[in-house]
């Protein structure tokens, strides 16, 4: 279960934005979000501009690389680039290699088989390097761990300048120059460039100022899709980059990028962040599992039409393959985990097995760490050595984790969220075990939950077309600019099914009406990727709450708005006589035994107050830590949980009082309370999310409540039959009691689930909680309750005949059922 936190809860309302740059209430809310309230911040959001880009020689080593690359070149020496297998590192090496291009100065380049050298500089491809004529080696998104490489490389006389965006290790190699700002004396004012952004920096302090302006454009599209793919923050010089990077895109400058923007179906004028991460990246990324990053190189350089379409069609190939093992080990990954008990307690998933593609490893283990929510390591076992790559959940560094246990590593590397390591085949069960005492100590189980921060609750009128257009306004999207998500509550599930090649997609069709009295009725269409798991825990006619991104498809000429889900929940059941938490409430609403028995309030009666509610007030606005919140029906609990978990704050959940053993000033939510016993003096807020049972409650509450309290009534007249319900379906009949006691006396002890009860005996559970209650006061039946089984069984047979009237329990709730009467 994720948690759904809103950014801005409630209503939206104008803001000086709205007003002054001509935007929506929908978008200047999302402004406001991100912390953007002056015009002259929203001005710079919007239009970030090349002219802010940063002094490169700011950074570390800078000119000393920059002053040995041209001398190099003044010497007629001998450059090669060496890169990495991923997005960053293809376009890295692409950018440096079109720069030379551009000079006219002969560059080689090299990047590492995935499949048979793994990440990073190696020693092998550096022997190889010197074998064919080298004097200077350039290293891109890569090498800052790669000590005993360079120390190779530099006995054979080879110089070597970093380029490298990764966590440095405590040893820096011994290069020739370093270029990372994330080295701890590098004073570069921005040190979250990807490896490319990094590479694009060298470029530009390897050019005349006034030569940058115009040629920094020959390079920007291929940096502004590393940027994205990198997944780095898309804020200060990444913003900039990927803001007119986009631009420059839909012109389509870089033949390469063009033609595999063609293949992938995006259109030039349409491109957004998205697609290049959801569909140019993968492709790249692709080639490279498969161990064909050269092709990246080579598209992005080639200046041959005819070679840019073979080479984006050939990547196009890849990727499908790709996909196809893809579902295979993800398919064998998920069998491990359902094998080992273990997994369900680990906090970190450490899965190992022969024969995985070390290319695609990668992919797995980000979905495994999206499905469960926990930091997964996965490694293939080849040669008695395993081979892997790590993905992490917010709040948990993996590359520390690493750390901790480097002693049963033999190579490492990388980052926060993402590394990549070797280890001997003995060493797998050592890691796991280490790796999760780590997570124990430092993961606590909030932490587990993974926390989705959406920006408000959009209203159904909101929705439209237009909305989406000026939601482009706002891009790139990505860490620290995150896509907006929204959420839609109480939408009836009208449709459900899975759908793809693999049926890991899900899609849904939903109806969202305002409310009772609306006549209008919108139905949206909702795509899930990779969701399909979901399906099985909904079905048409449910009552759901939808998470989800705001998009448009286009069909046959025809647009219209789509979601993209990326949570569901229920918002309540369709029948709560089948929904075991529902059951649970109900219980809550009948007496287990005279100790628990409710004894009815008598207050007199005052006219100072209405009972009318209103739920046009914006509710979130009283949720404060002294808040008590009642409900006294499934549904108003439903309605009030799914309110107060949005917030970014605590809340405590009560049942008929509140639990006072806890010292706690959290929101108390409380269901069906005994009002009489609650210190309602100590509370700012009383919110009412059903009505009350009785007049008699809502005097005792106004005459008991602290001075400056608020009392907030927060239901209509729809709340009322729900109330209503209840007290028609409190008392059973005379049939309703035979049918329990003739059950048991036959079975003698009858043990069943809560859901089955209607099942068995005929009649509501409300109505089966009361006559059981009943049964048991009297010491005709033994009954309690287990988690969701009931047990049952008969008592030995009374000496007189029992008067079921003489129950105290059925006399309280016969005086609530009048009380309430003469109240309503």
């Amino acid at each position: 279960m994720k948690k759904w936190t809103l950014k801005h809860s409630g209503k939206i309302t104008k803001n000086n934005l709205t007003n002054n740059l001509g935007i929506s209430l929908e978008i200047s809310q999302i402004l406001e979000n991100r912390g953007i309230k002056t015009e002259e911040d929203a001005e710079i959001f919007m239009n970030p501009s090349l002219k802010y880009l940063r002094d490169p020689f700011l950074m570390k080593d800078m000119r000393k690389s920059v002053d040995r690359i041209e001398k190099a070149m003044e010497n007629n020496e001998k450059i090669w680039i060496y890169g990495d297998y991923d997005v960053d590192g293809v376009s890295s090496t692409a950018v440096l290699c079109l720069y030379f291009k551009d000079i006219d100065y002969p560059v080689s380049y090299y990047i590492p088989n995935r499949l048979e050298e793994g990440y990073g500089i190696n020693e092998d491809a550096i022997r190889l390097i010197n074998d064919r004529g080298c004097d200077l080696i350039i290293s891109v998104d890569c090498g800052i761990t790669s000590t005993k490489e360079v120390d190779v490389a530099n006995e054979l006389g080879i110089d070597v300048i970093i380029t490298d965006h990764h966590e440095c290790q405590e040893e820096i190699p011994n290069a020739y120059a370093v270029v990372n700002p994330k080295q701890v004396d590098c004073n570069y004012p921005f040190d979250m460039l990807c490896g490319c952004g990094i590479a694009f920096k060298l470029i530009q302090a390897l050019t005349p100022a006034e030569e940058f302006e115009t040629k920094m454009y020959n390079y920007l599209e291929i940096v502004t899709l590393a940027t994205i793919c990198d997944i780095v923050p898309l804020k200060d010089e990444n913003r900039i980059i990927v803001k007119n990077g986009l631009k420059l895109m839909r012109k389509g400058k870089n033949m390469g990028l063009r033609e595999l923007l063609k293949v992938c179906g995006v259109e030039g004028d349409k491109i957004g962040s998205s697609h290049i991460g959801f569909a140019v990246g993968p492709r790249i990324n692709a080639a490279g599992r498969l161990g064909f990053s050269y092709l990246g190189v080579e598209l992005f350089t080639t200046d041959s039409q005819r070679e840019a379409e073979e080479v984006a069609n050939l990547l196009e190939d890849k990727n499908e393959e790709r996909k196809a093992i893809e579902a295979d080990m993800y398919r064998e990954a998920e069998e491990i985990i359902n094998l080992d008990k273990r997994f369900a307690d680990d906090k970190v998933l450490v899965i190992a097995s022969a024969g995985w593609q070390h290319g695609i490893i990668g992919i797995v283990a980000s979905k495994l760490t999206e499905k469960y929510y926990k930091p997964t390591i996965l490694l293939n076992i080849e040669d008695g050595e395993a081979t892997g790559s790590a993905r992490s959940i917010k709040g948990f560094s993996i590359f520390d984790a690493l750390m901790r246990c480097s002693d049963l590593m033999t190579k490492f590397g990388g980052h926060e969220q993402a590394a990549g390591l070797t280890l001997p085949l003995e060493n797998i069960d050592k890691l796991r075990d280490e790796v999760n005492k780590y997570a124990d100590y430092s993961l606590t189980k909030e932490d587990m939950i993974e926390n989705i921060s959406v920006e408000y609750e959009l209203e159904e009128d909101s929705v439209s077309l237009d909305l989406v257009e000026e939601l482009h306004n706002l891009e790139p999207f990505g860490m620290s600019n995150p896509t907006p998500r929204f959420i839609m509550r109480n939408c009836e599930l009208k449709d459900i099914f899975i759908m793809g090649k693999t049926r890991q997609h899900l899609k849904l069709k939903v109806k969202k009406q305002r409310d009772m009295s609306s006549i209008k009725v919108n139905e949206y269409e909702c795509v899930g990727f990779n969701m399909a798991y979901l399906a099985d825990n909904f079905e048409v006619g449910d009552r759901i709450d939808i998470l989800f991104q705001l998009d448009k498809n286009t069909y046959m000429g025809n647009t219209k708005i789509q979601f993209l889900l990326k949570d569901m929940r229920m918002y309540r059941p369709k029948n709560i006589n089948n929904d075991k938490d529902s059951i649970r409430l109900i219980r809550k609403l009948v007496p287990n035994n005279l100790d628990e028995l409710y004894y009815i309030i008598k207050e007199e009666s005052t006219d100072e107050y209405s009972l009318k509610g209103d739920t046009n007030i914006d509710v979130f606005e009283y949720f404060d830590s002294n808040t008590l919140i009642i409900a006294n029906s499934v549904n108003g609990f439903n309605s009030a949980l799914s309110d107060v978990s949005l917030i970014d704050g605590d809340f405590d959940i009560n049942y008929n009082i509140v639990d006072t053993s806890r010292d706690s000033d959290n929101i108390q939510l409380i269901f069906a309370p005994y009002i009489d016993k609650i210190d309602l003096k100590r509370y700012n807020n009383i919110i009412l999310y059903d009505y009350l049972f009785c007049l008699d409650e809502y005097n005792h509450i106004y005459k008991n409540k602290g001075e400056n309290s608020k009392i907030i009534k927060y239901y209509n007249e729809t709340n009322l039959l729900y109330i209503q319900t209840i007290i028609d379906n409190l008392i059973p009949n005379r049939d309703d009691f035979l049918s329990i006691y003739k059950n048991v006396m036959i079975n003698k002890e009858i043990k069943l689930d809560f859901v089955d009860i209607k099942k068995i005996f005929g009649i509501t559970p409300l109505k089966f909680f009361t006559a059981s209650s009943v049964f048991k006061e009297l010491k005709l039946l033994d009954y309690s309750c287990e988690k969701d089984s009931i047990f049952i069984s008969m008592l030995p047979k009374p000496d007189s005949k029992m008067d079921l009237n003489s129950s105290l329990i059925l006399k309280n709730l016969n005086e609530l059922i009048n009380k309430f009467k003469c109240s309503y």
